[in-house]
């Protein structure tokens, strides 16, 4: 083209650096490819002596940079690479890699305002001030955001930077650093055994209320008053019940520490369930006892015929306003710590684990059977129950300490 316009044209460094002149320009201009991308810049220099030095020195300085990954080596942009991350998910979720409802949750923020946001920006170009920038867009859209929504938004972003890293788009993941001060994020207050009582107590009075005043809500009671105890009884999260289905599970029986009148051990009918699908893929469980009589009540109210081989849904819901309106009416709802703790869902995961840390189950089975870390157990859970779990501190030479 500089020939066919009669301008110059001239190479050094074994043709890797081009200084040419341009139409309508009078000064000499560099340029150099890089991963299919060509760089160039004006010289300000008139004269092609003084454009060779200043050249040479824009070289180095350029050869510099791409070593320190300052020049981007891919012009992706974040919505092509989001679409094949969101794509790749799929595929894991087909799989039973990844929980469908997390899928659900990341494709629900790059549609909201995260595409919006970074359009057609380049990938590699994605960094800590990105970040900042995404979240005073979101602070300008809506100045009452919590943490926890930037949180989700930050976990979605961070979803299309892995899948770019993991397959060589770009060559190293930006770390993002928010400036305000970390929370302790622990998981909801489990219930003692004698407010676990007092909520299914509450549960069996509400379904009463409803058969006066809103029978059509009596199933939905009753349904509540089942899962409570199912997930008392395996320590599943709320994500994992929502995917459970009657032909992953089986009744097993085993042989228990408890006797009979005669003073035999007695038998007892558990569940073992597979196919857990839930956020870190898909699991197995060894339920407690009690999940057994709940499994025969829904086969029962939903009239499944085959268990073992139907793909209908052991709950069709899991009826949060209804719950949240049992533990107000129980006096439940929050604990009497100092602050008060607000109990959900997640209480009842929280409960199984703490029960079985009392009853003296090794922490790393309960790892195993709950898809959770020991540290994550130690951490969190079992900090609510703290001197409860020193069965030996006062174990000794009998002998009061007082005056």
């Amino acid at each position: 083209m500089a020939d066919a316009l009669g301008l110059q044209q001239v190479s050094i460094y074994e043709g890797k650096v081009k200084i040419f002149q341009r139409k309508n320009s009078k000064f000499w201009w560099v340029g150099i490819h890089h991963q299919g991308k060509y760089h160039r810049e004006s010289t300000k220099e008139i004269h092609l002596k003084d454009a060779k030095v200043f050249a040479e020195e824009w070289y180095f300085t350029k050869r510099g940079q791409i070593k320190e990954g300052r020049i981007p080596e891919t012009s992706k942009s974040f919505q092509s690479c989001a679409k094949s991350a969101l794509a790749d998910y799929q595929s894991k979720v087909n799989r039973g890699e990844r929980s469908i409802n997390t899928f659900k949750g990341i494709k629900i923020c790059l549609d909201a305002h995260i595409l919006d946001f970074f359009k057609n920006k380049n990938i590699a170009r994605v960094d800590n001030q990105s970040w900042y920038a995404f979240k005073e867009y979101m602070y300008e859209k809506n100045p009452l955001v919590k943490r926890g929504t930037l949180h989700q938004y930050k976990n979605a972003i961070r979803t299309v930077l892995n899948y770019a890293y993991q397959n060589g788009t770009i060559k190293e993941l930006p770390i993002f650093k928010d400036s305000h001060k970390k929370i302790d994020v622990a998981p909801r207050p489990y219930f003692t055994h004698q407010e676990y009582y007092k909520l299914l107590a509450g549960v069996r009075n509400h379904i009463k209320n409803l058969e006066d005043v809103q029978p059509r809500w009596v199933n939905a009671g009753l349904e509540l008053y089942d899962y409570i105890i199912f997930a008392v009884n395996t320590g599943m999260r709320v994500s994992e019940i929502s995917n459970l289905r009657y032909c992953d599970i089986q009744v097993k029986q085993e042989k228990t520490k408890f006797k009979d009148k005669s003073g035999k051990y007695l038998n007892k009918e558990y569940l073992e369930i597979s196919n857990i699908k839930g956020k870190r893929g898909t699991g197995t469980c060894k339920s407690y006892y009690g999940a057994t009589k709940v499994f025969y009540r829904c086969i029962e109210r939903n009239r499944i015929e085959n268990p073992t081989t139907s793909k209908t849904l052991m709950f069709k819901e899991h009826h949060r306003d209804m719950f949240r309106s049992i533990l107000k009416e129980t006096e439940l709802r929050y604990t009497n710590n100092q602050p008060p703790l607000k109990r959900d869902f997640v209480s009842l995961r929280s409960t199984y684990i703490c029960w079985r840390l009392l009853d003296g189950v090794p922490i790393y089975d309960i790892e195993k059977n709950c898809r959770t870390s020991a540290d994550m157990i130690q951490k969190h859970y079992a900090r609510y129950l703290s001197a409860s779990l020193l069965k030996n501190i006062n174990r000794g030479i009998i002998q009061d300490w007082d005056e």
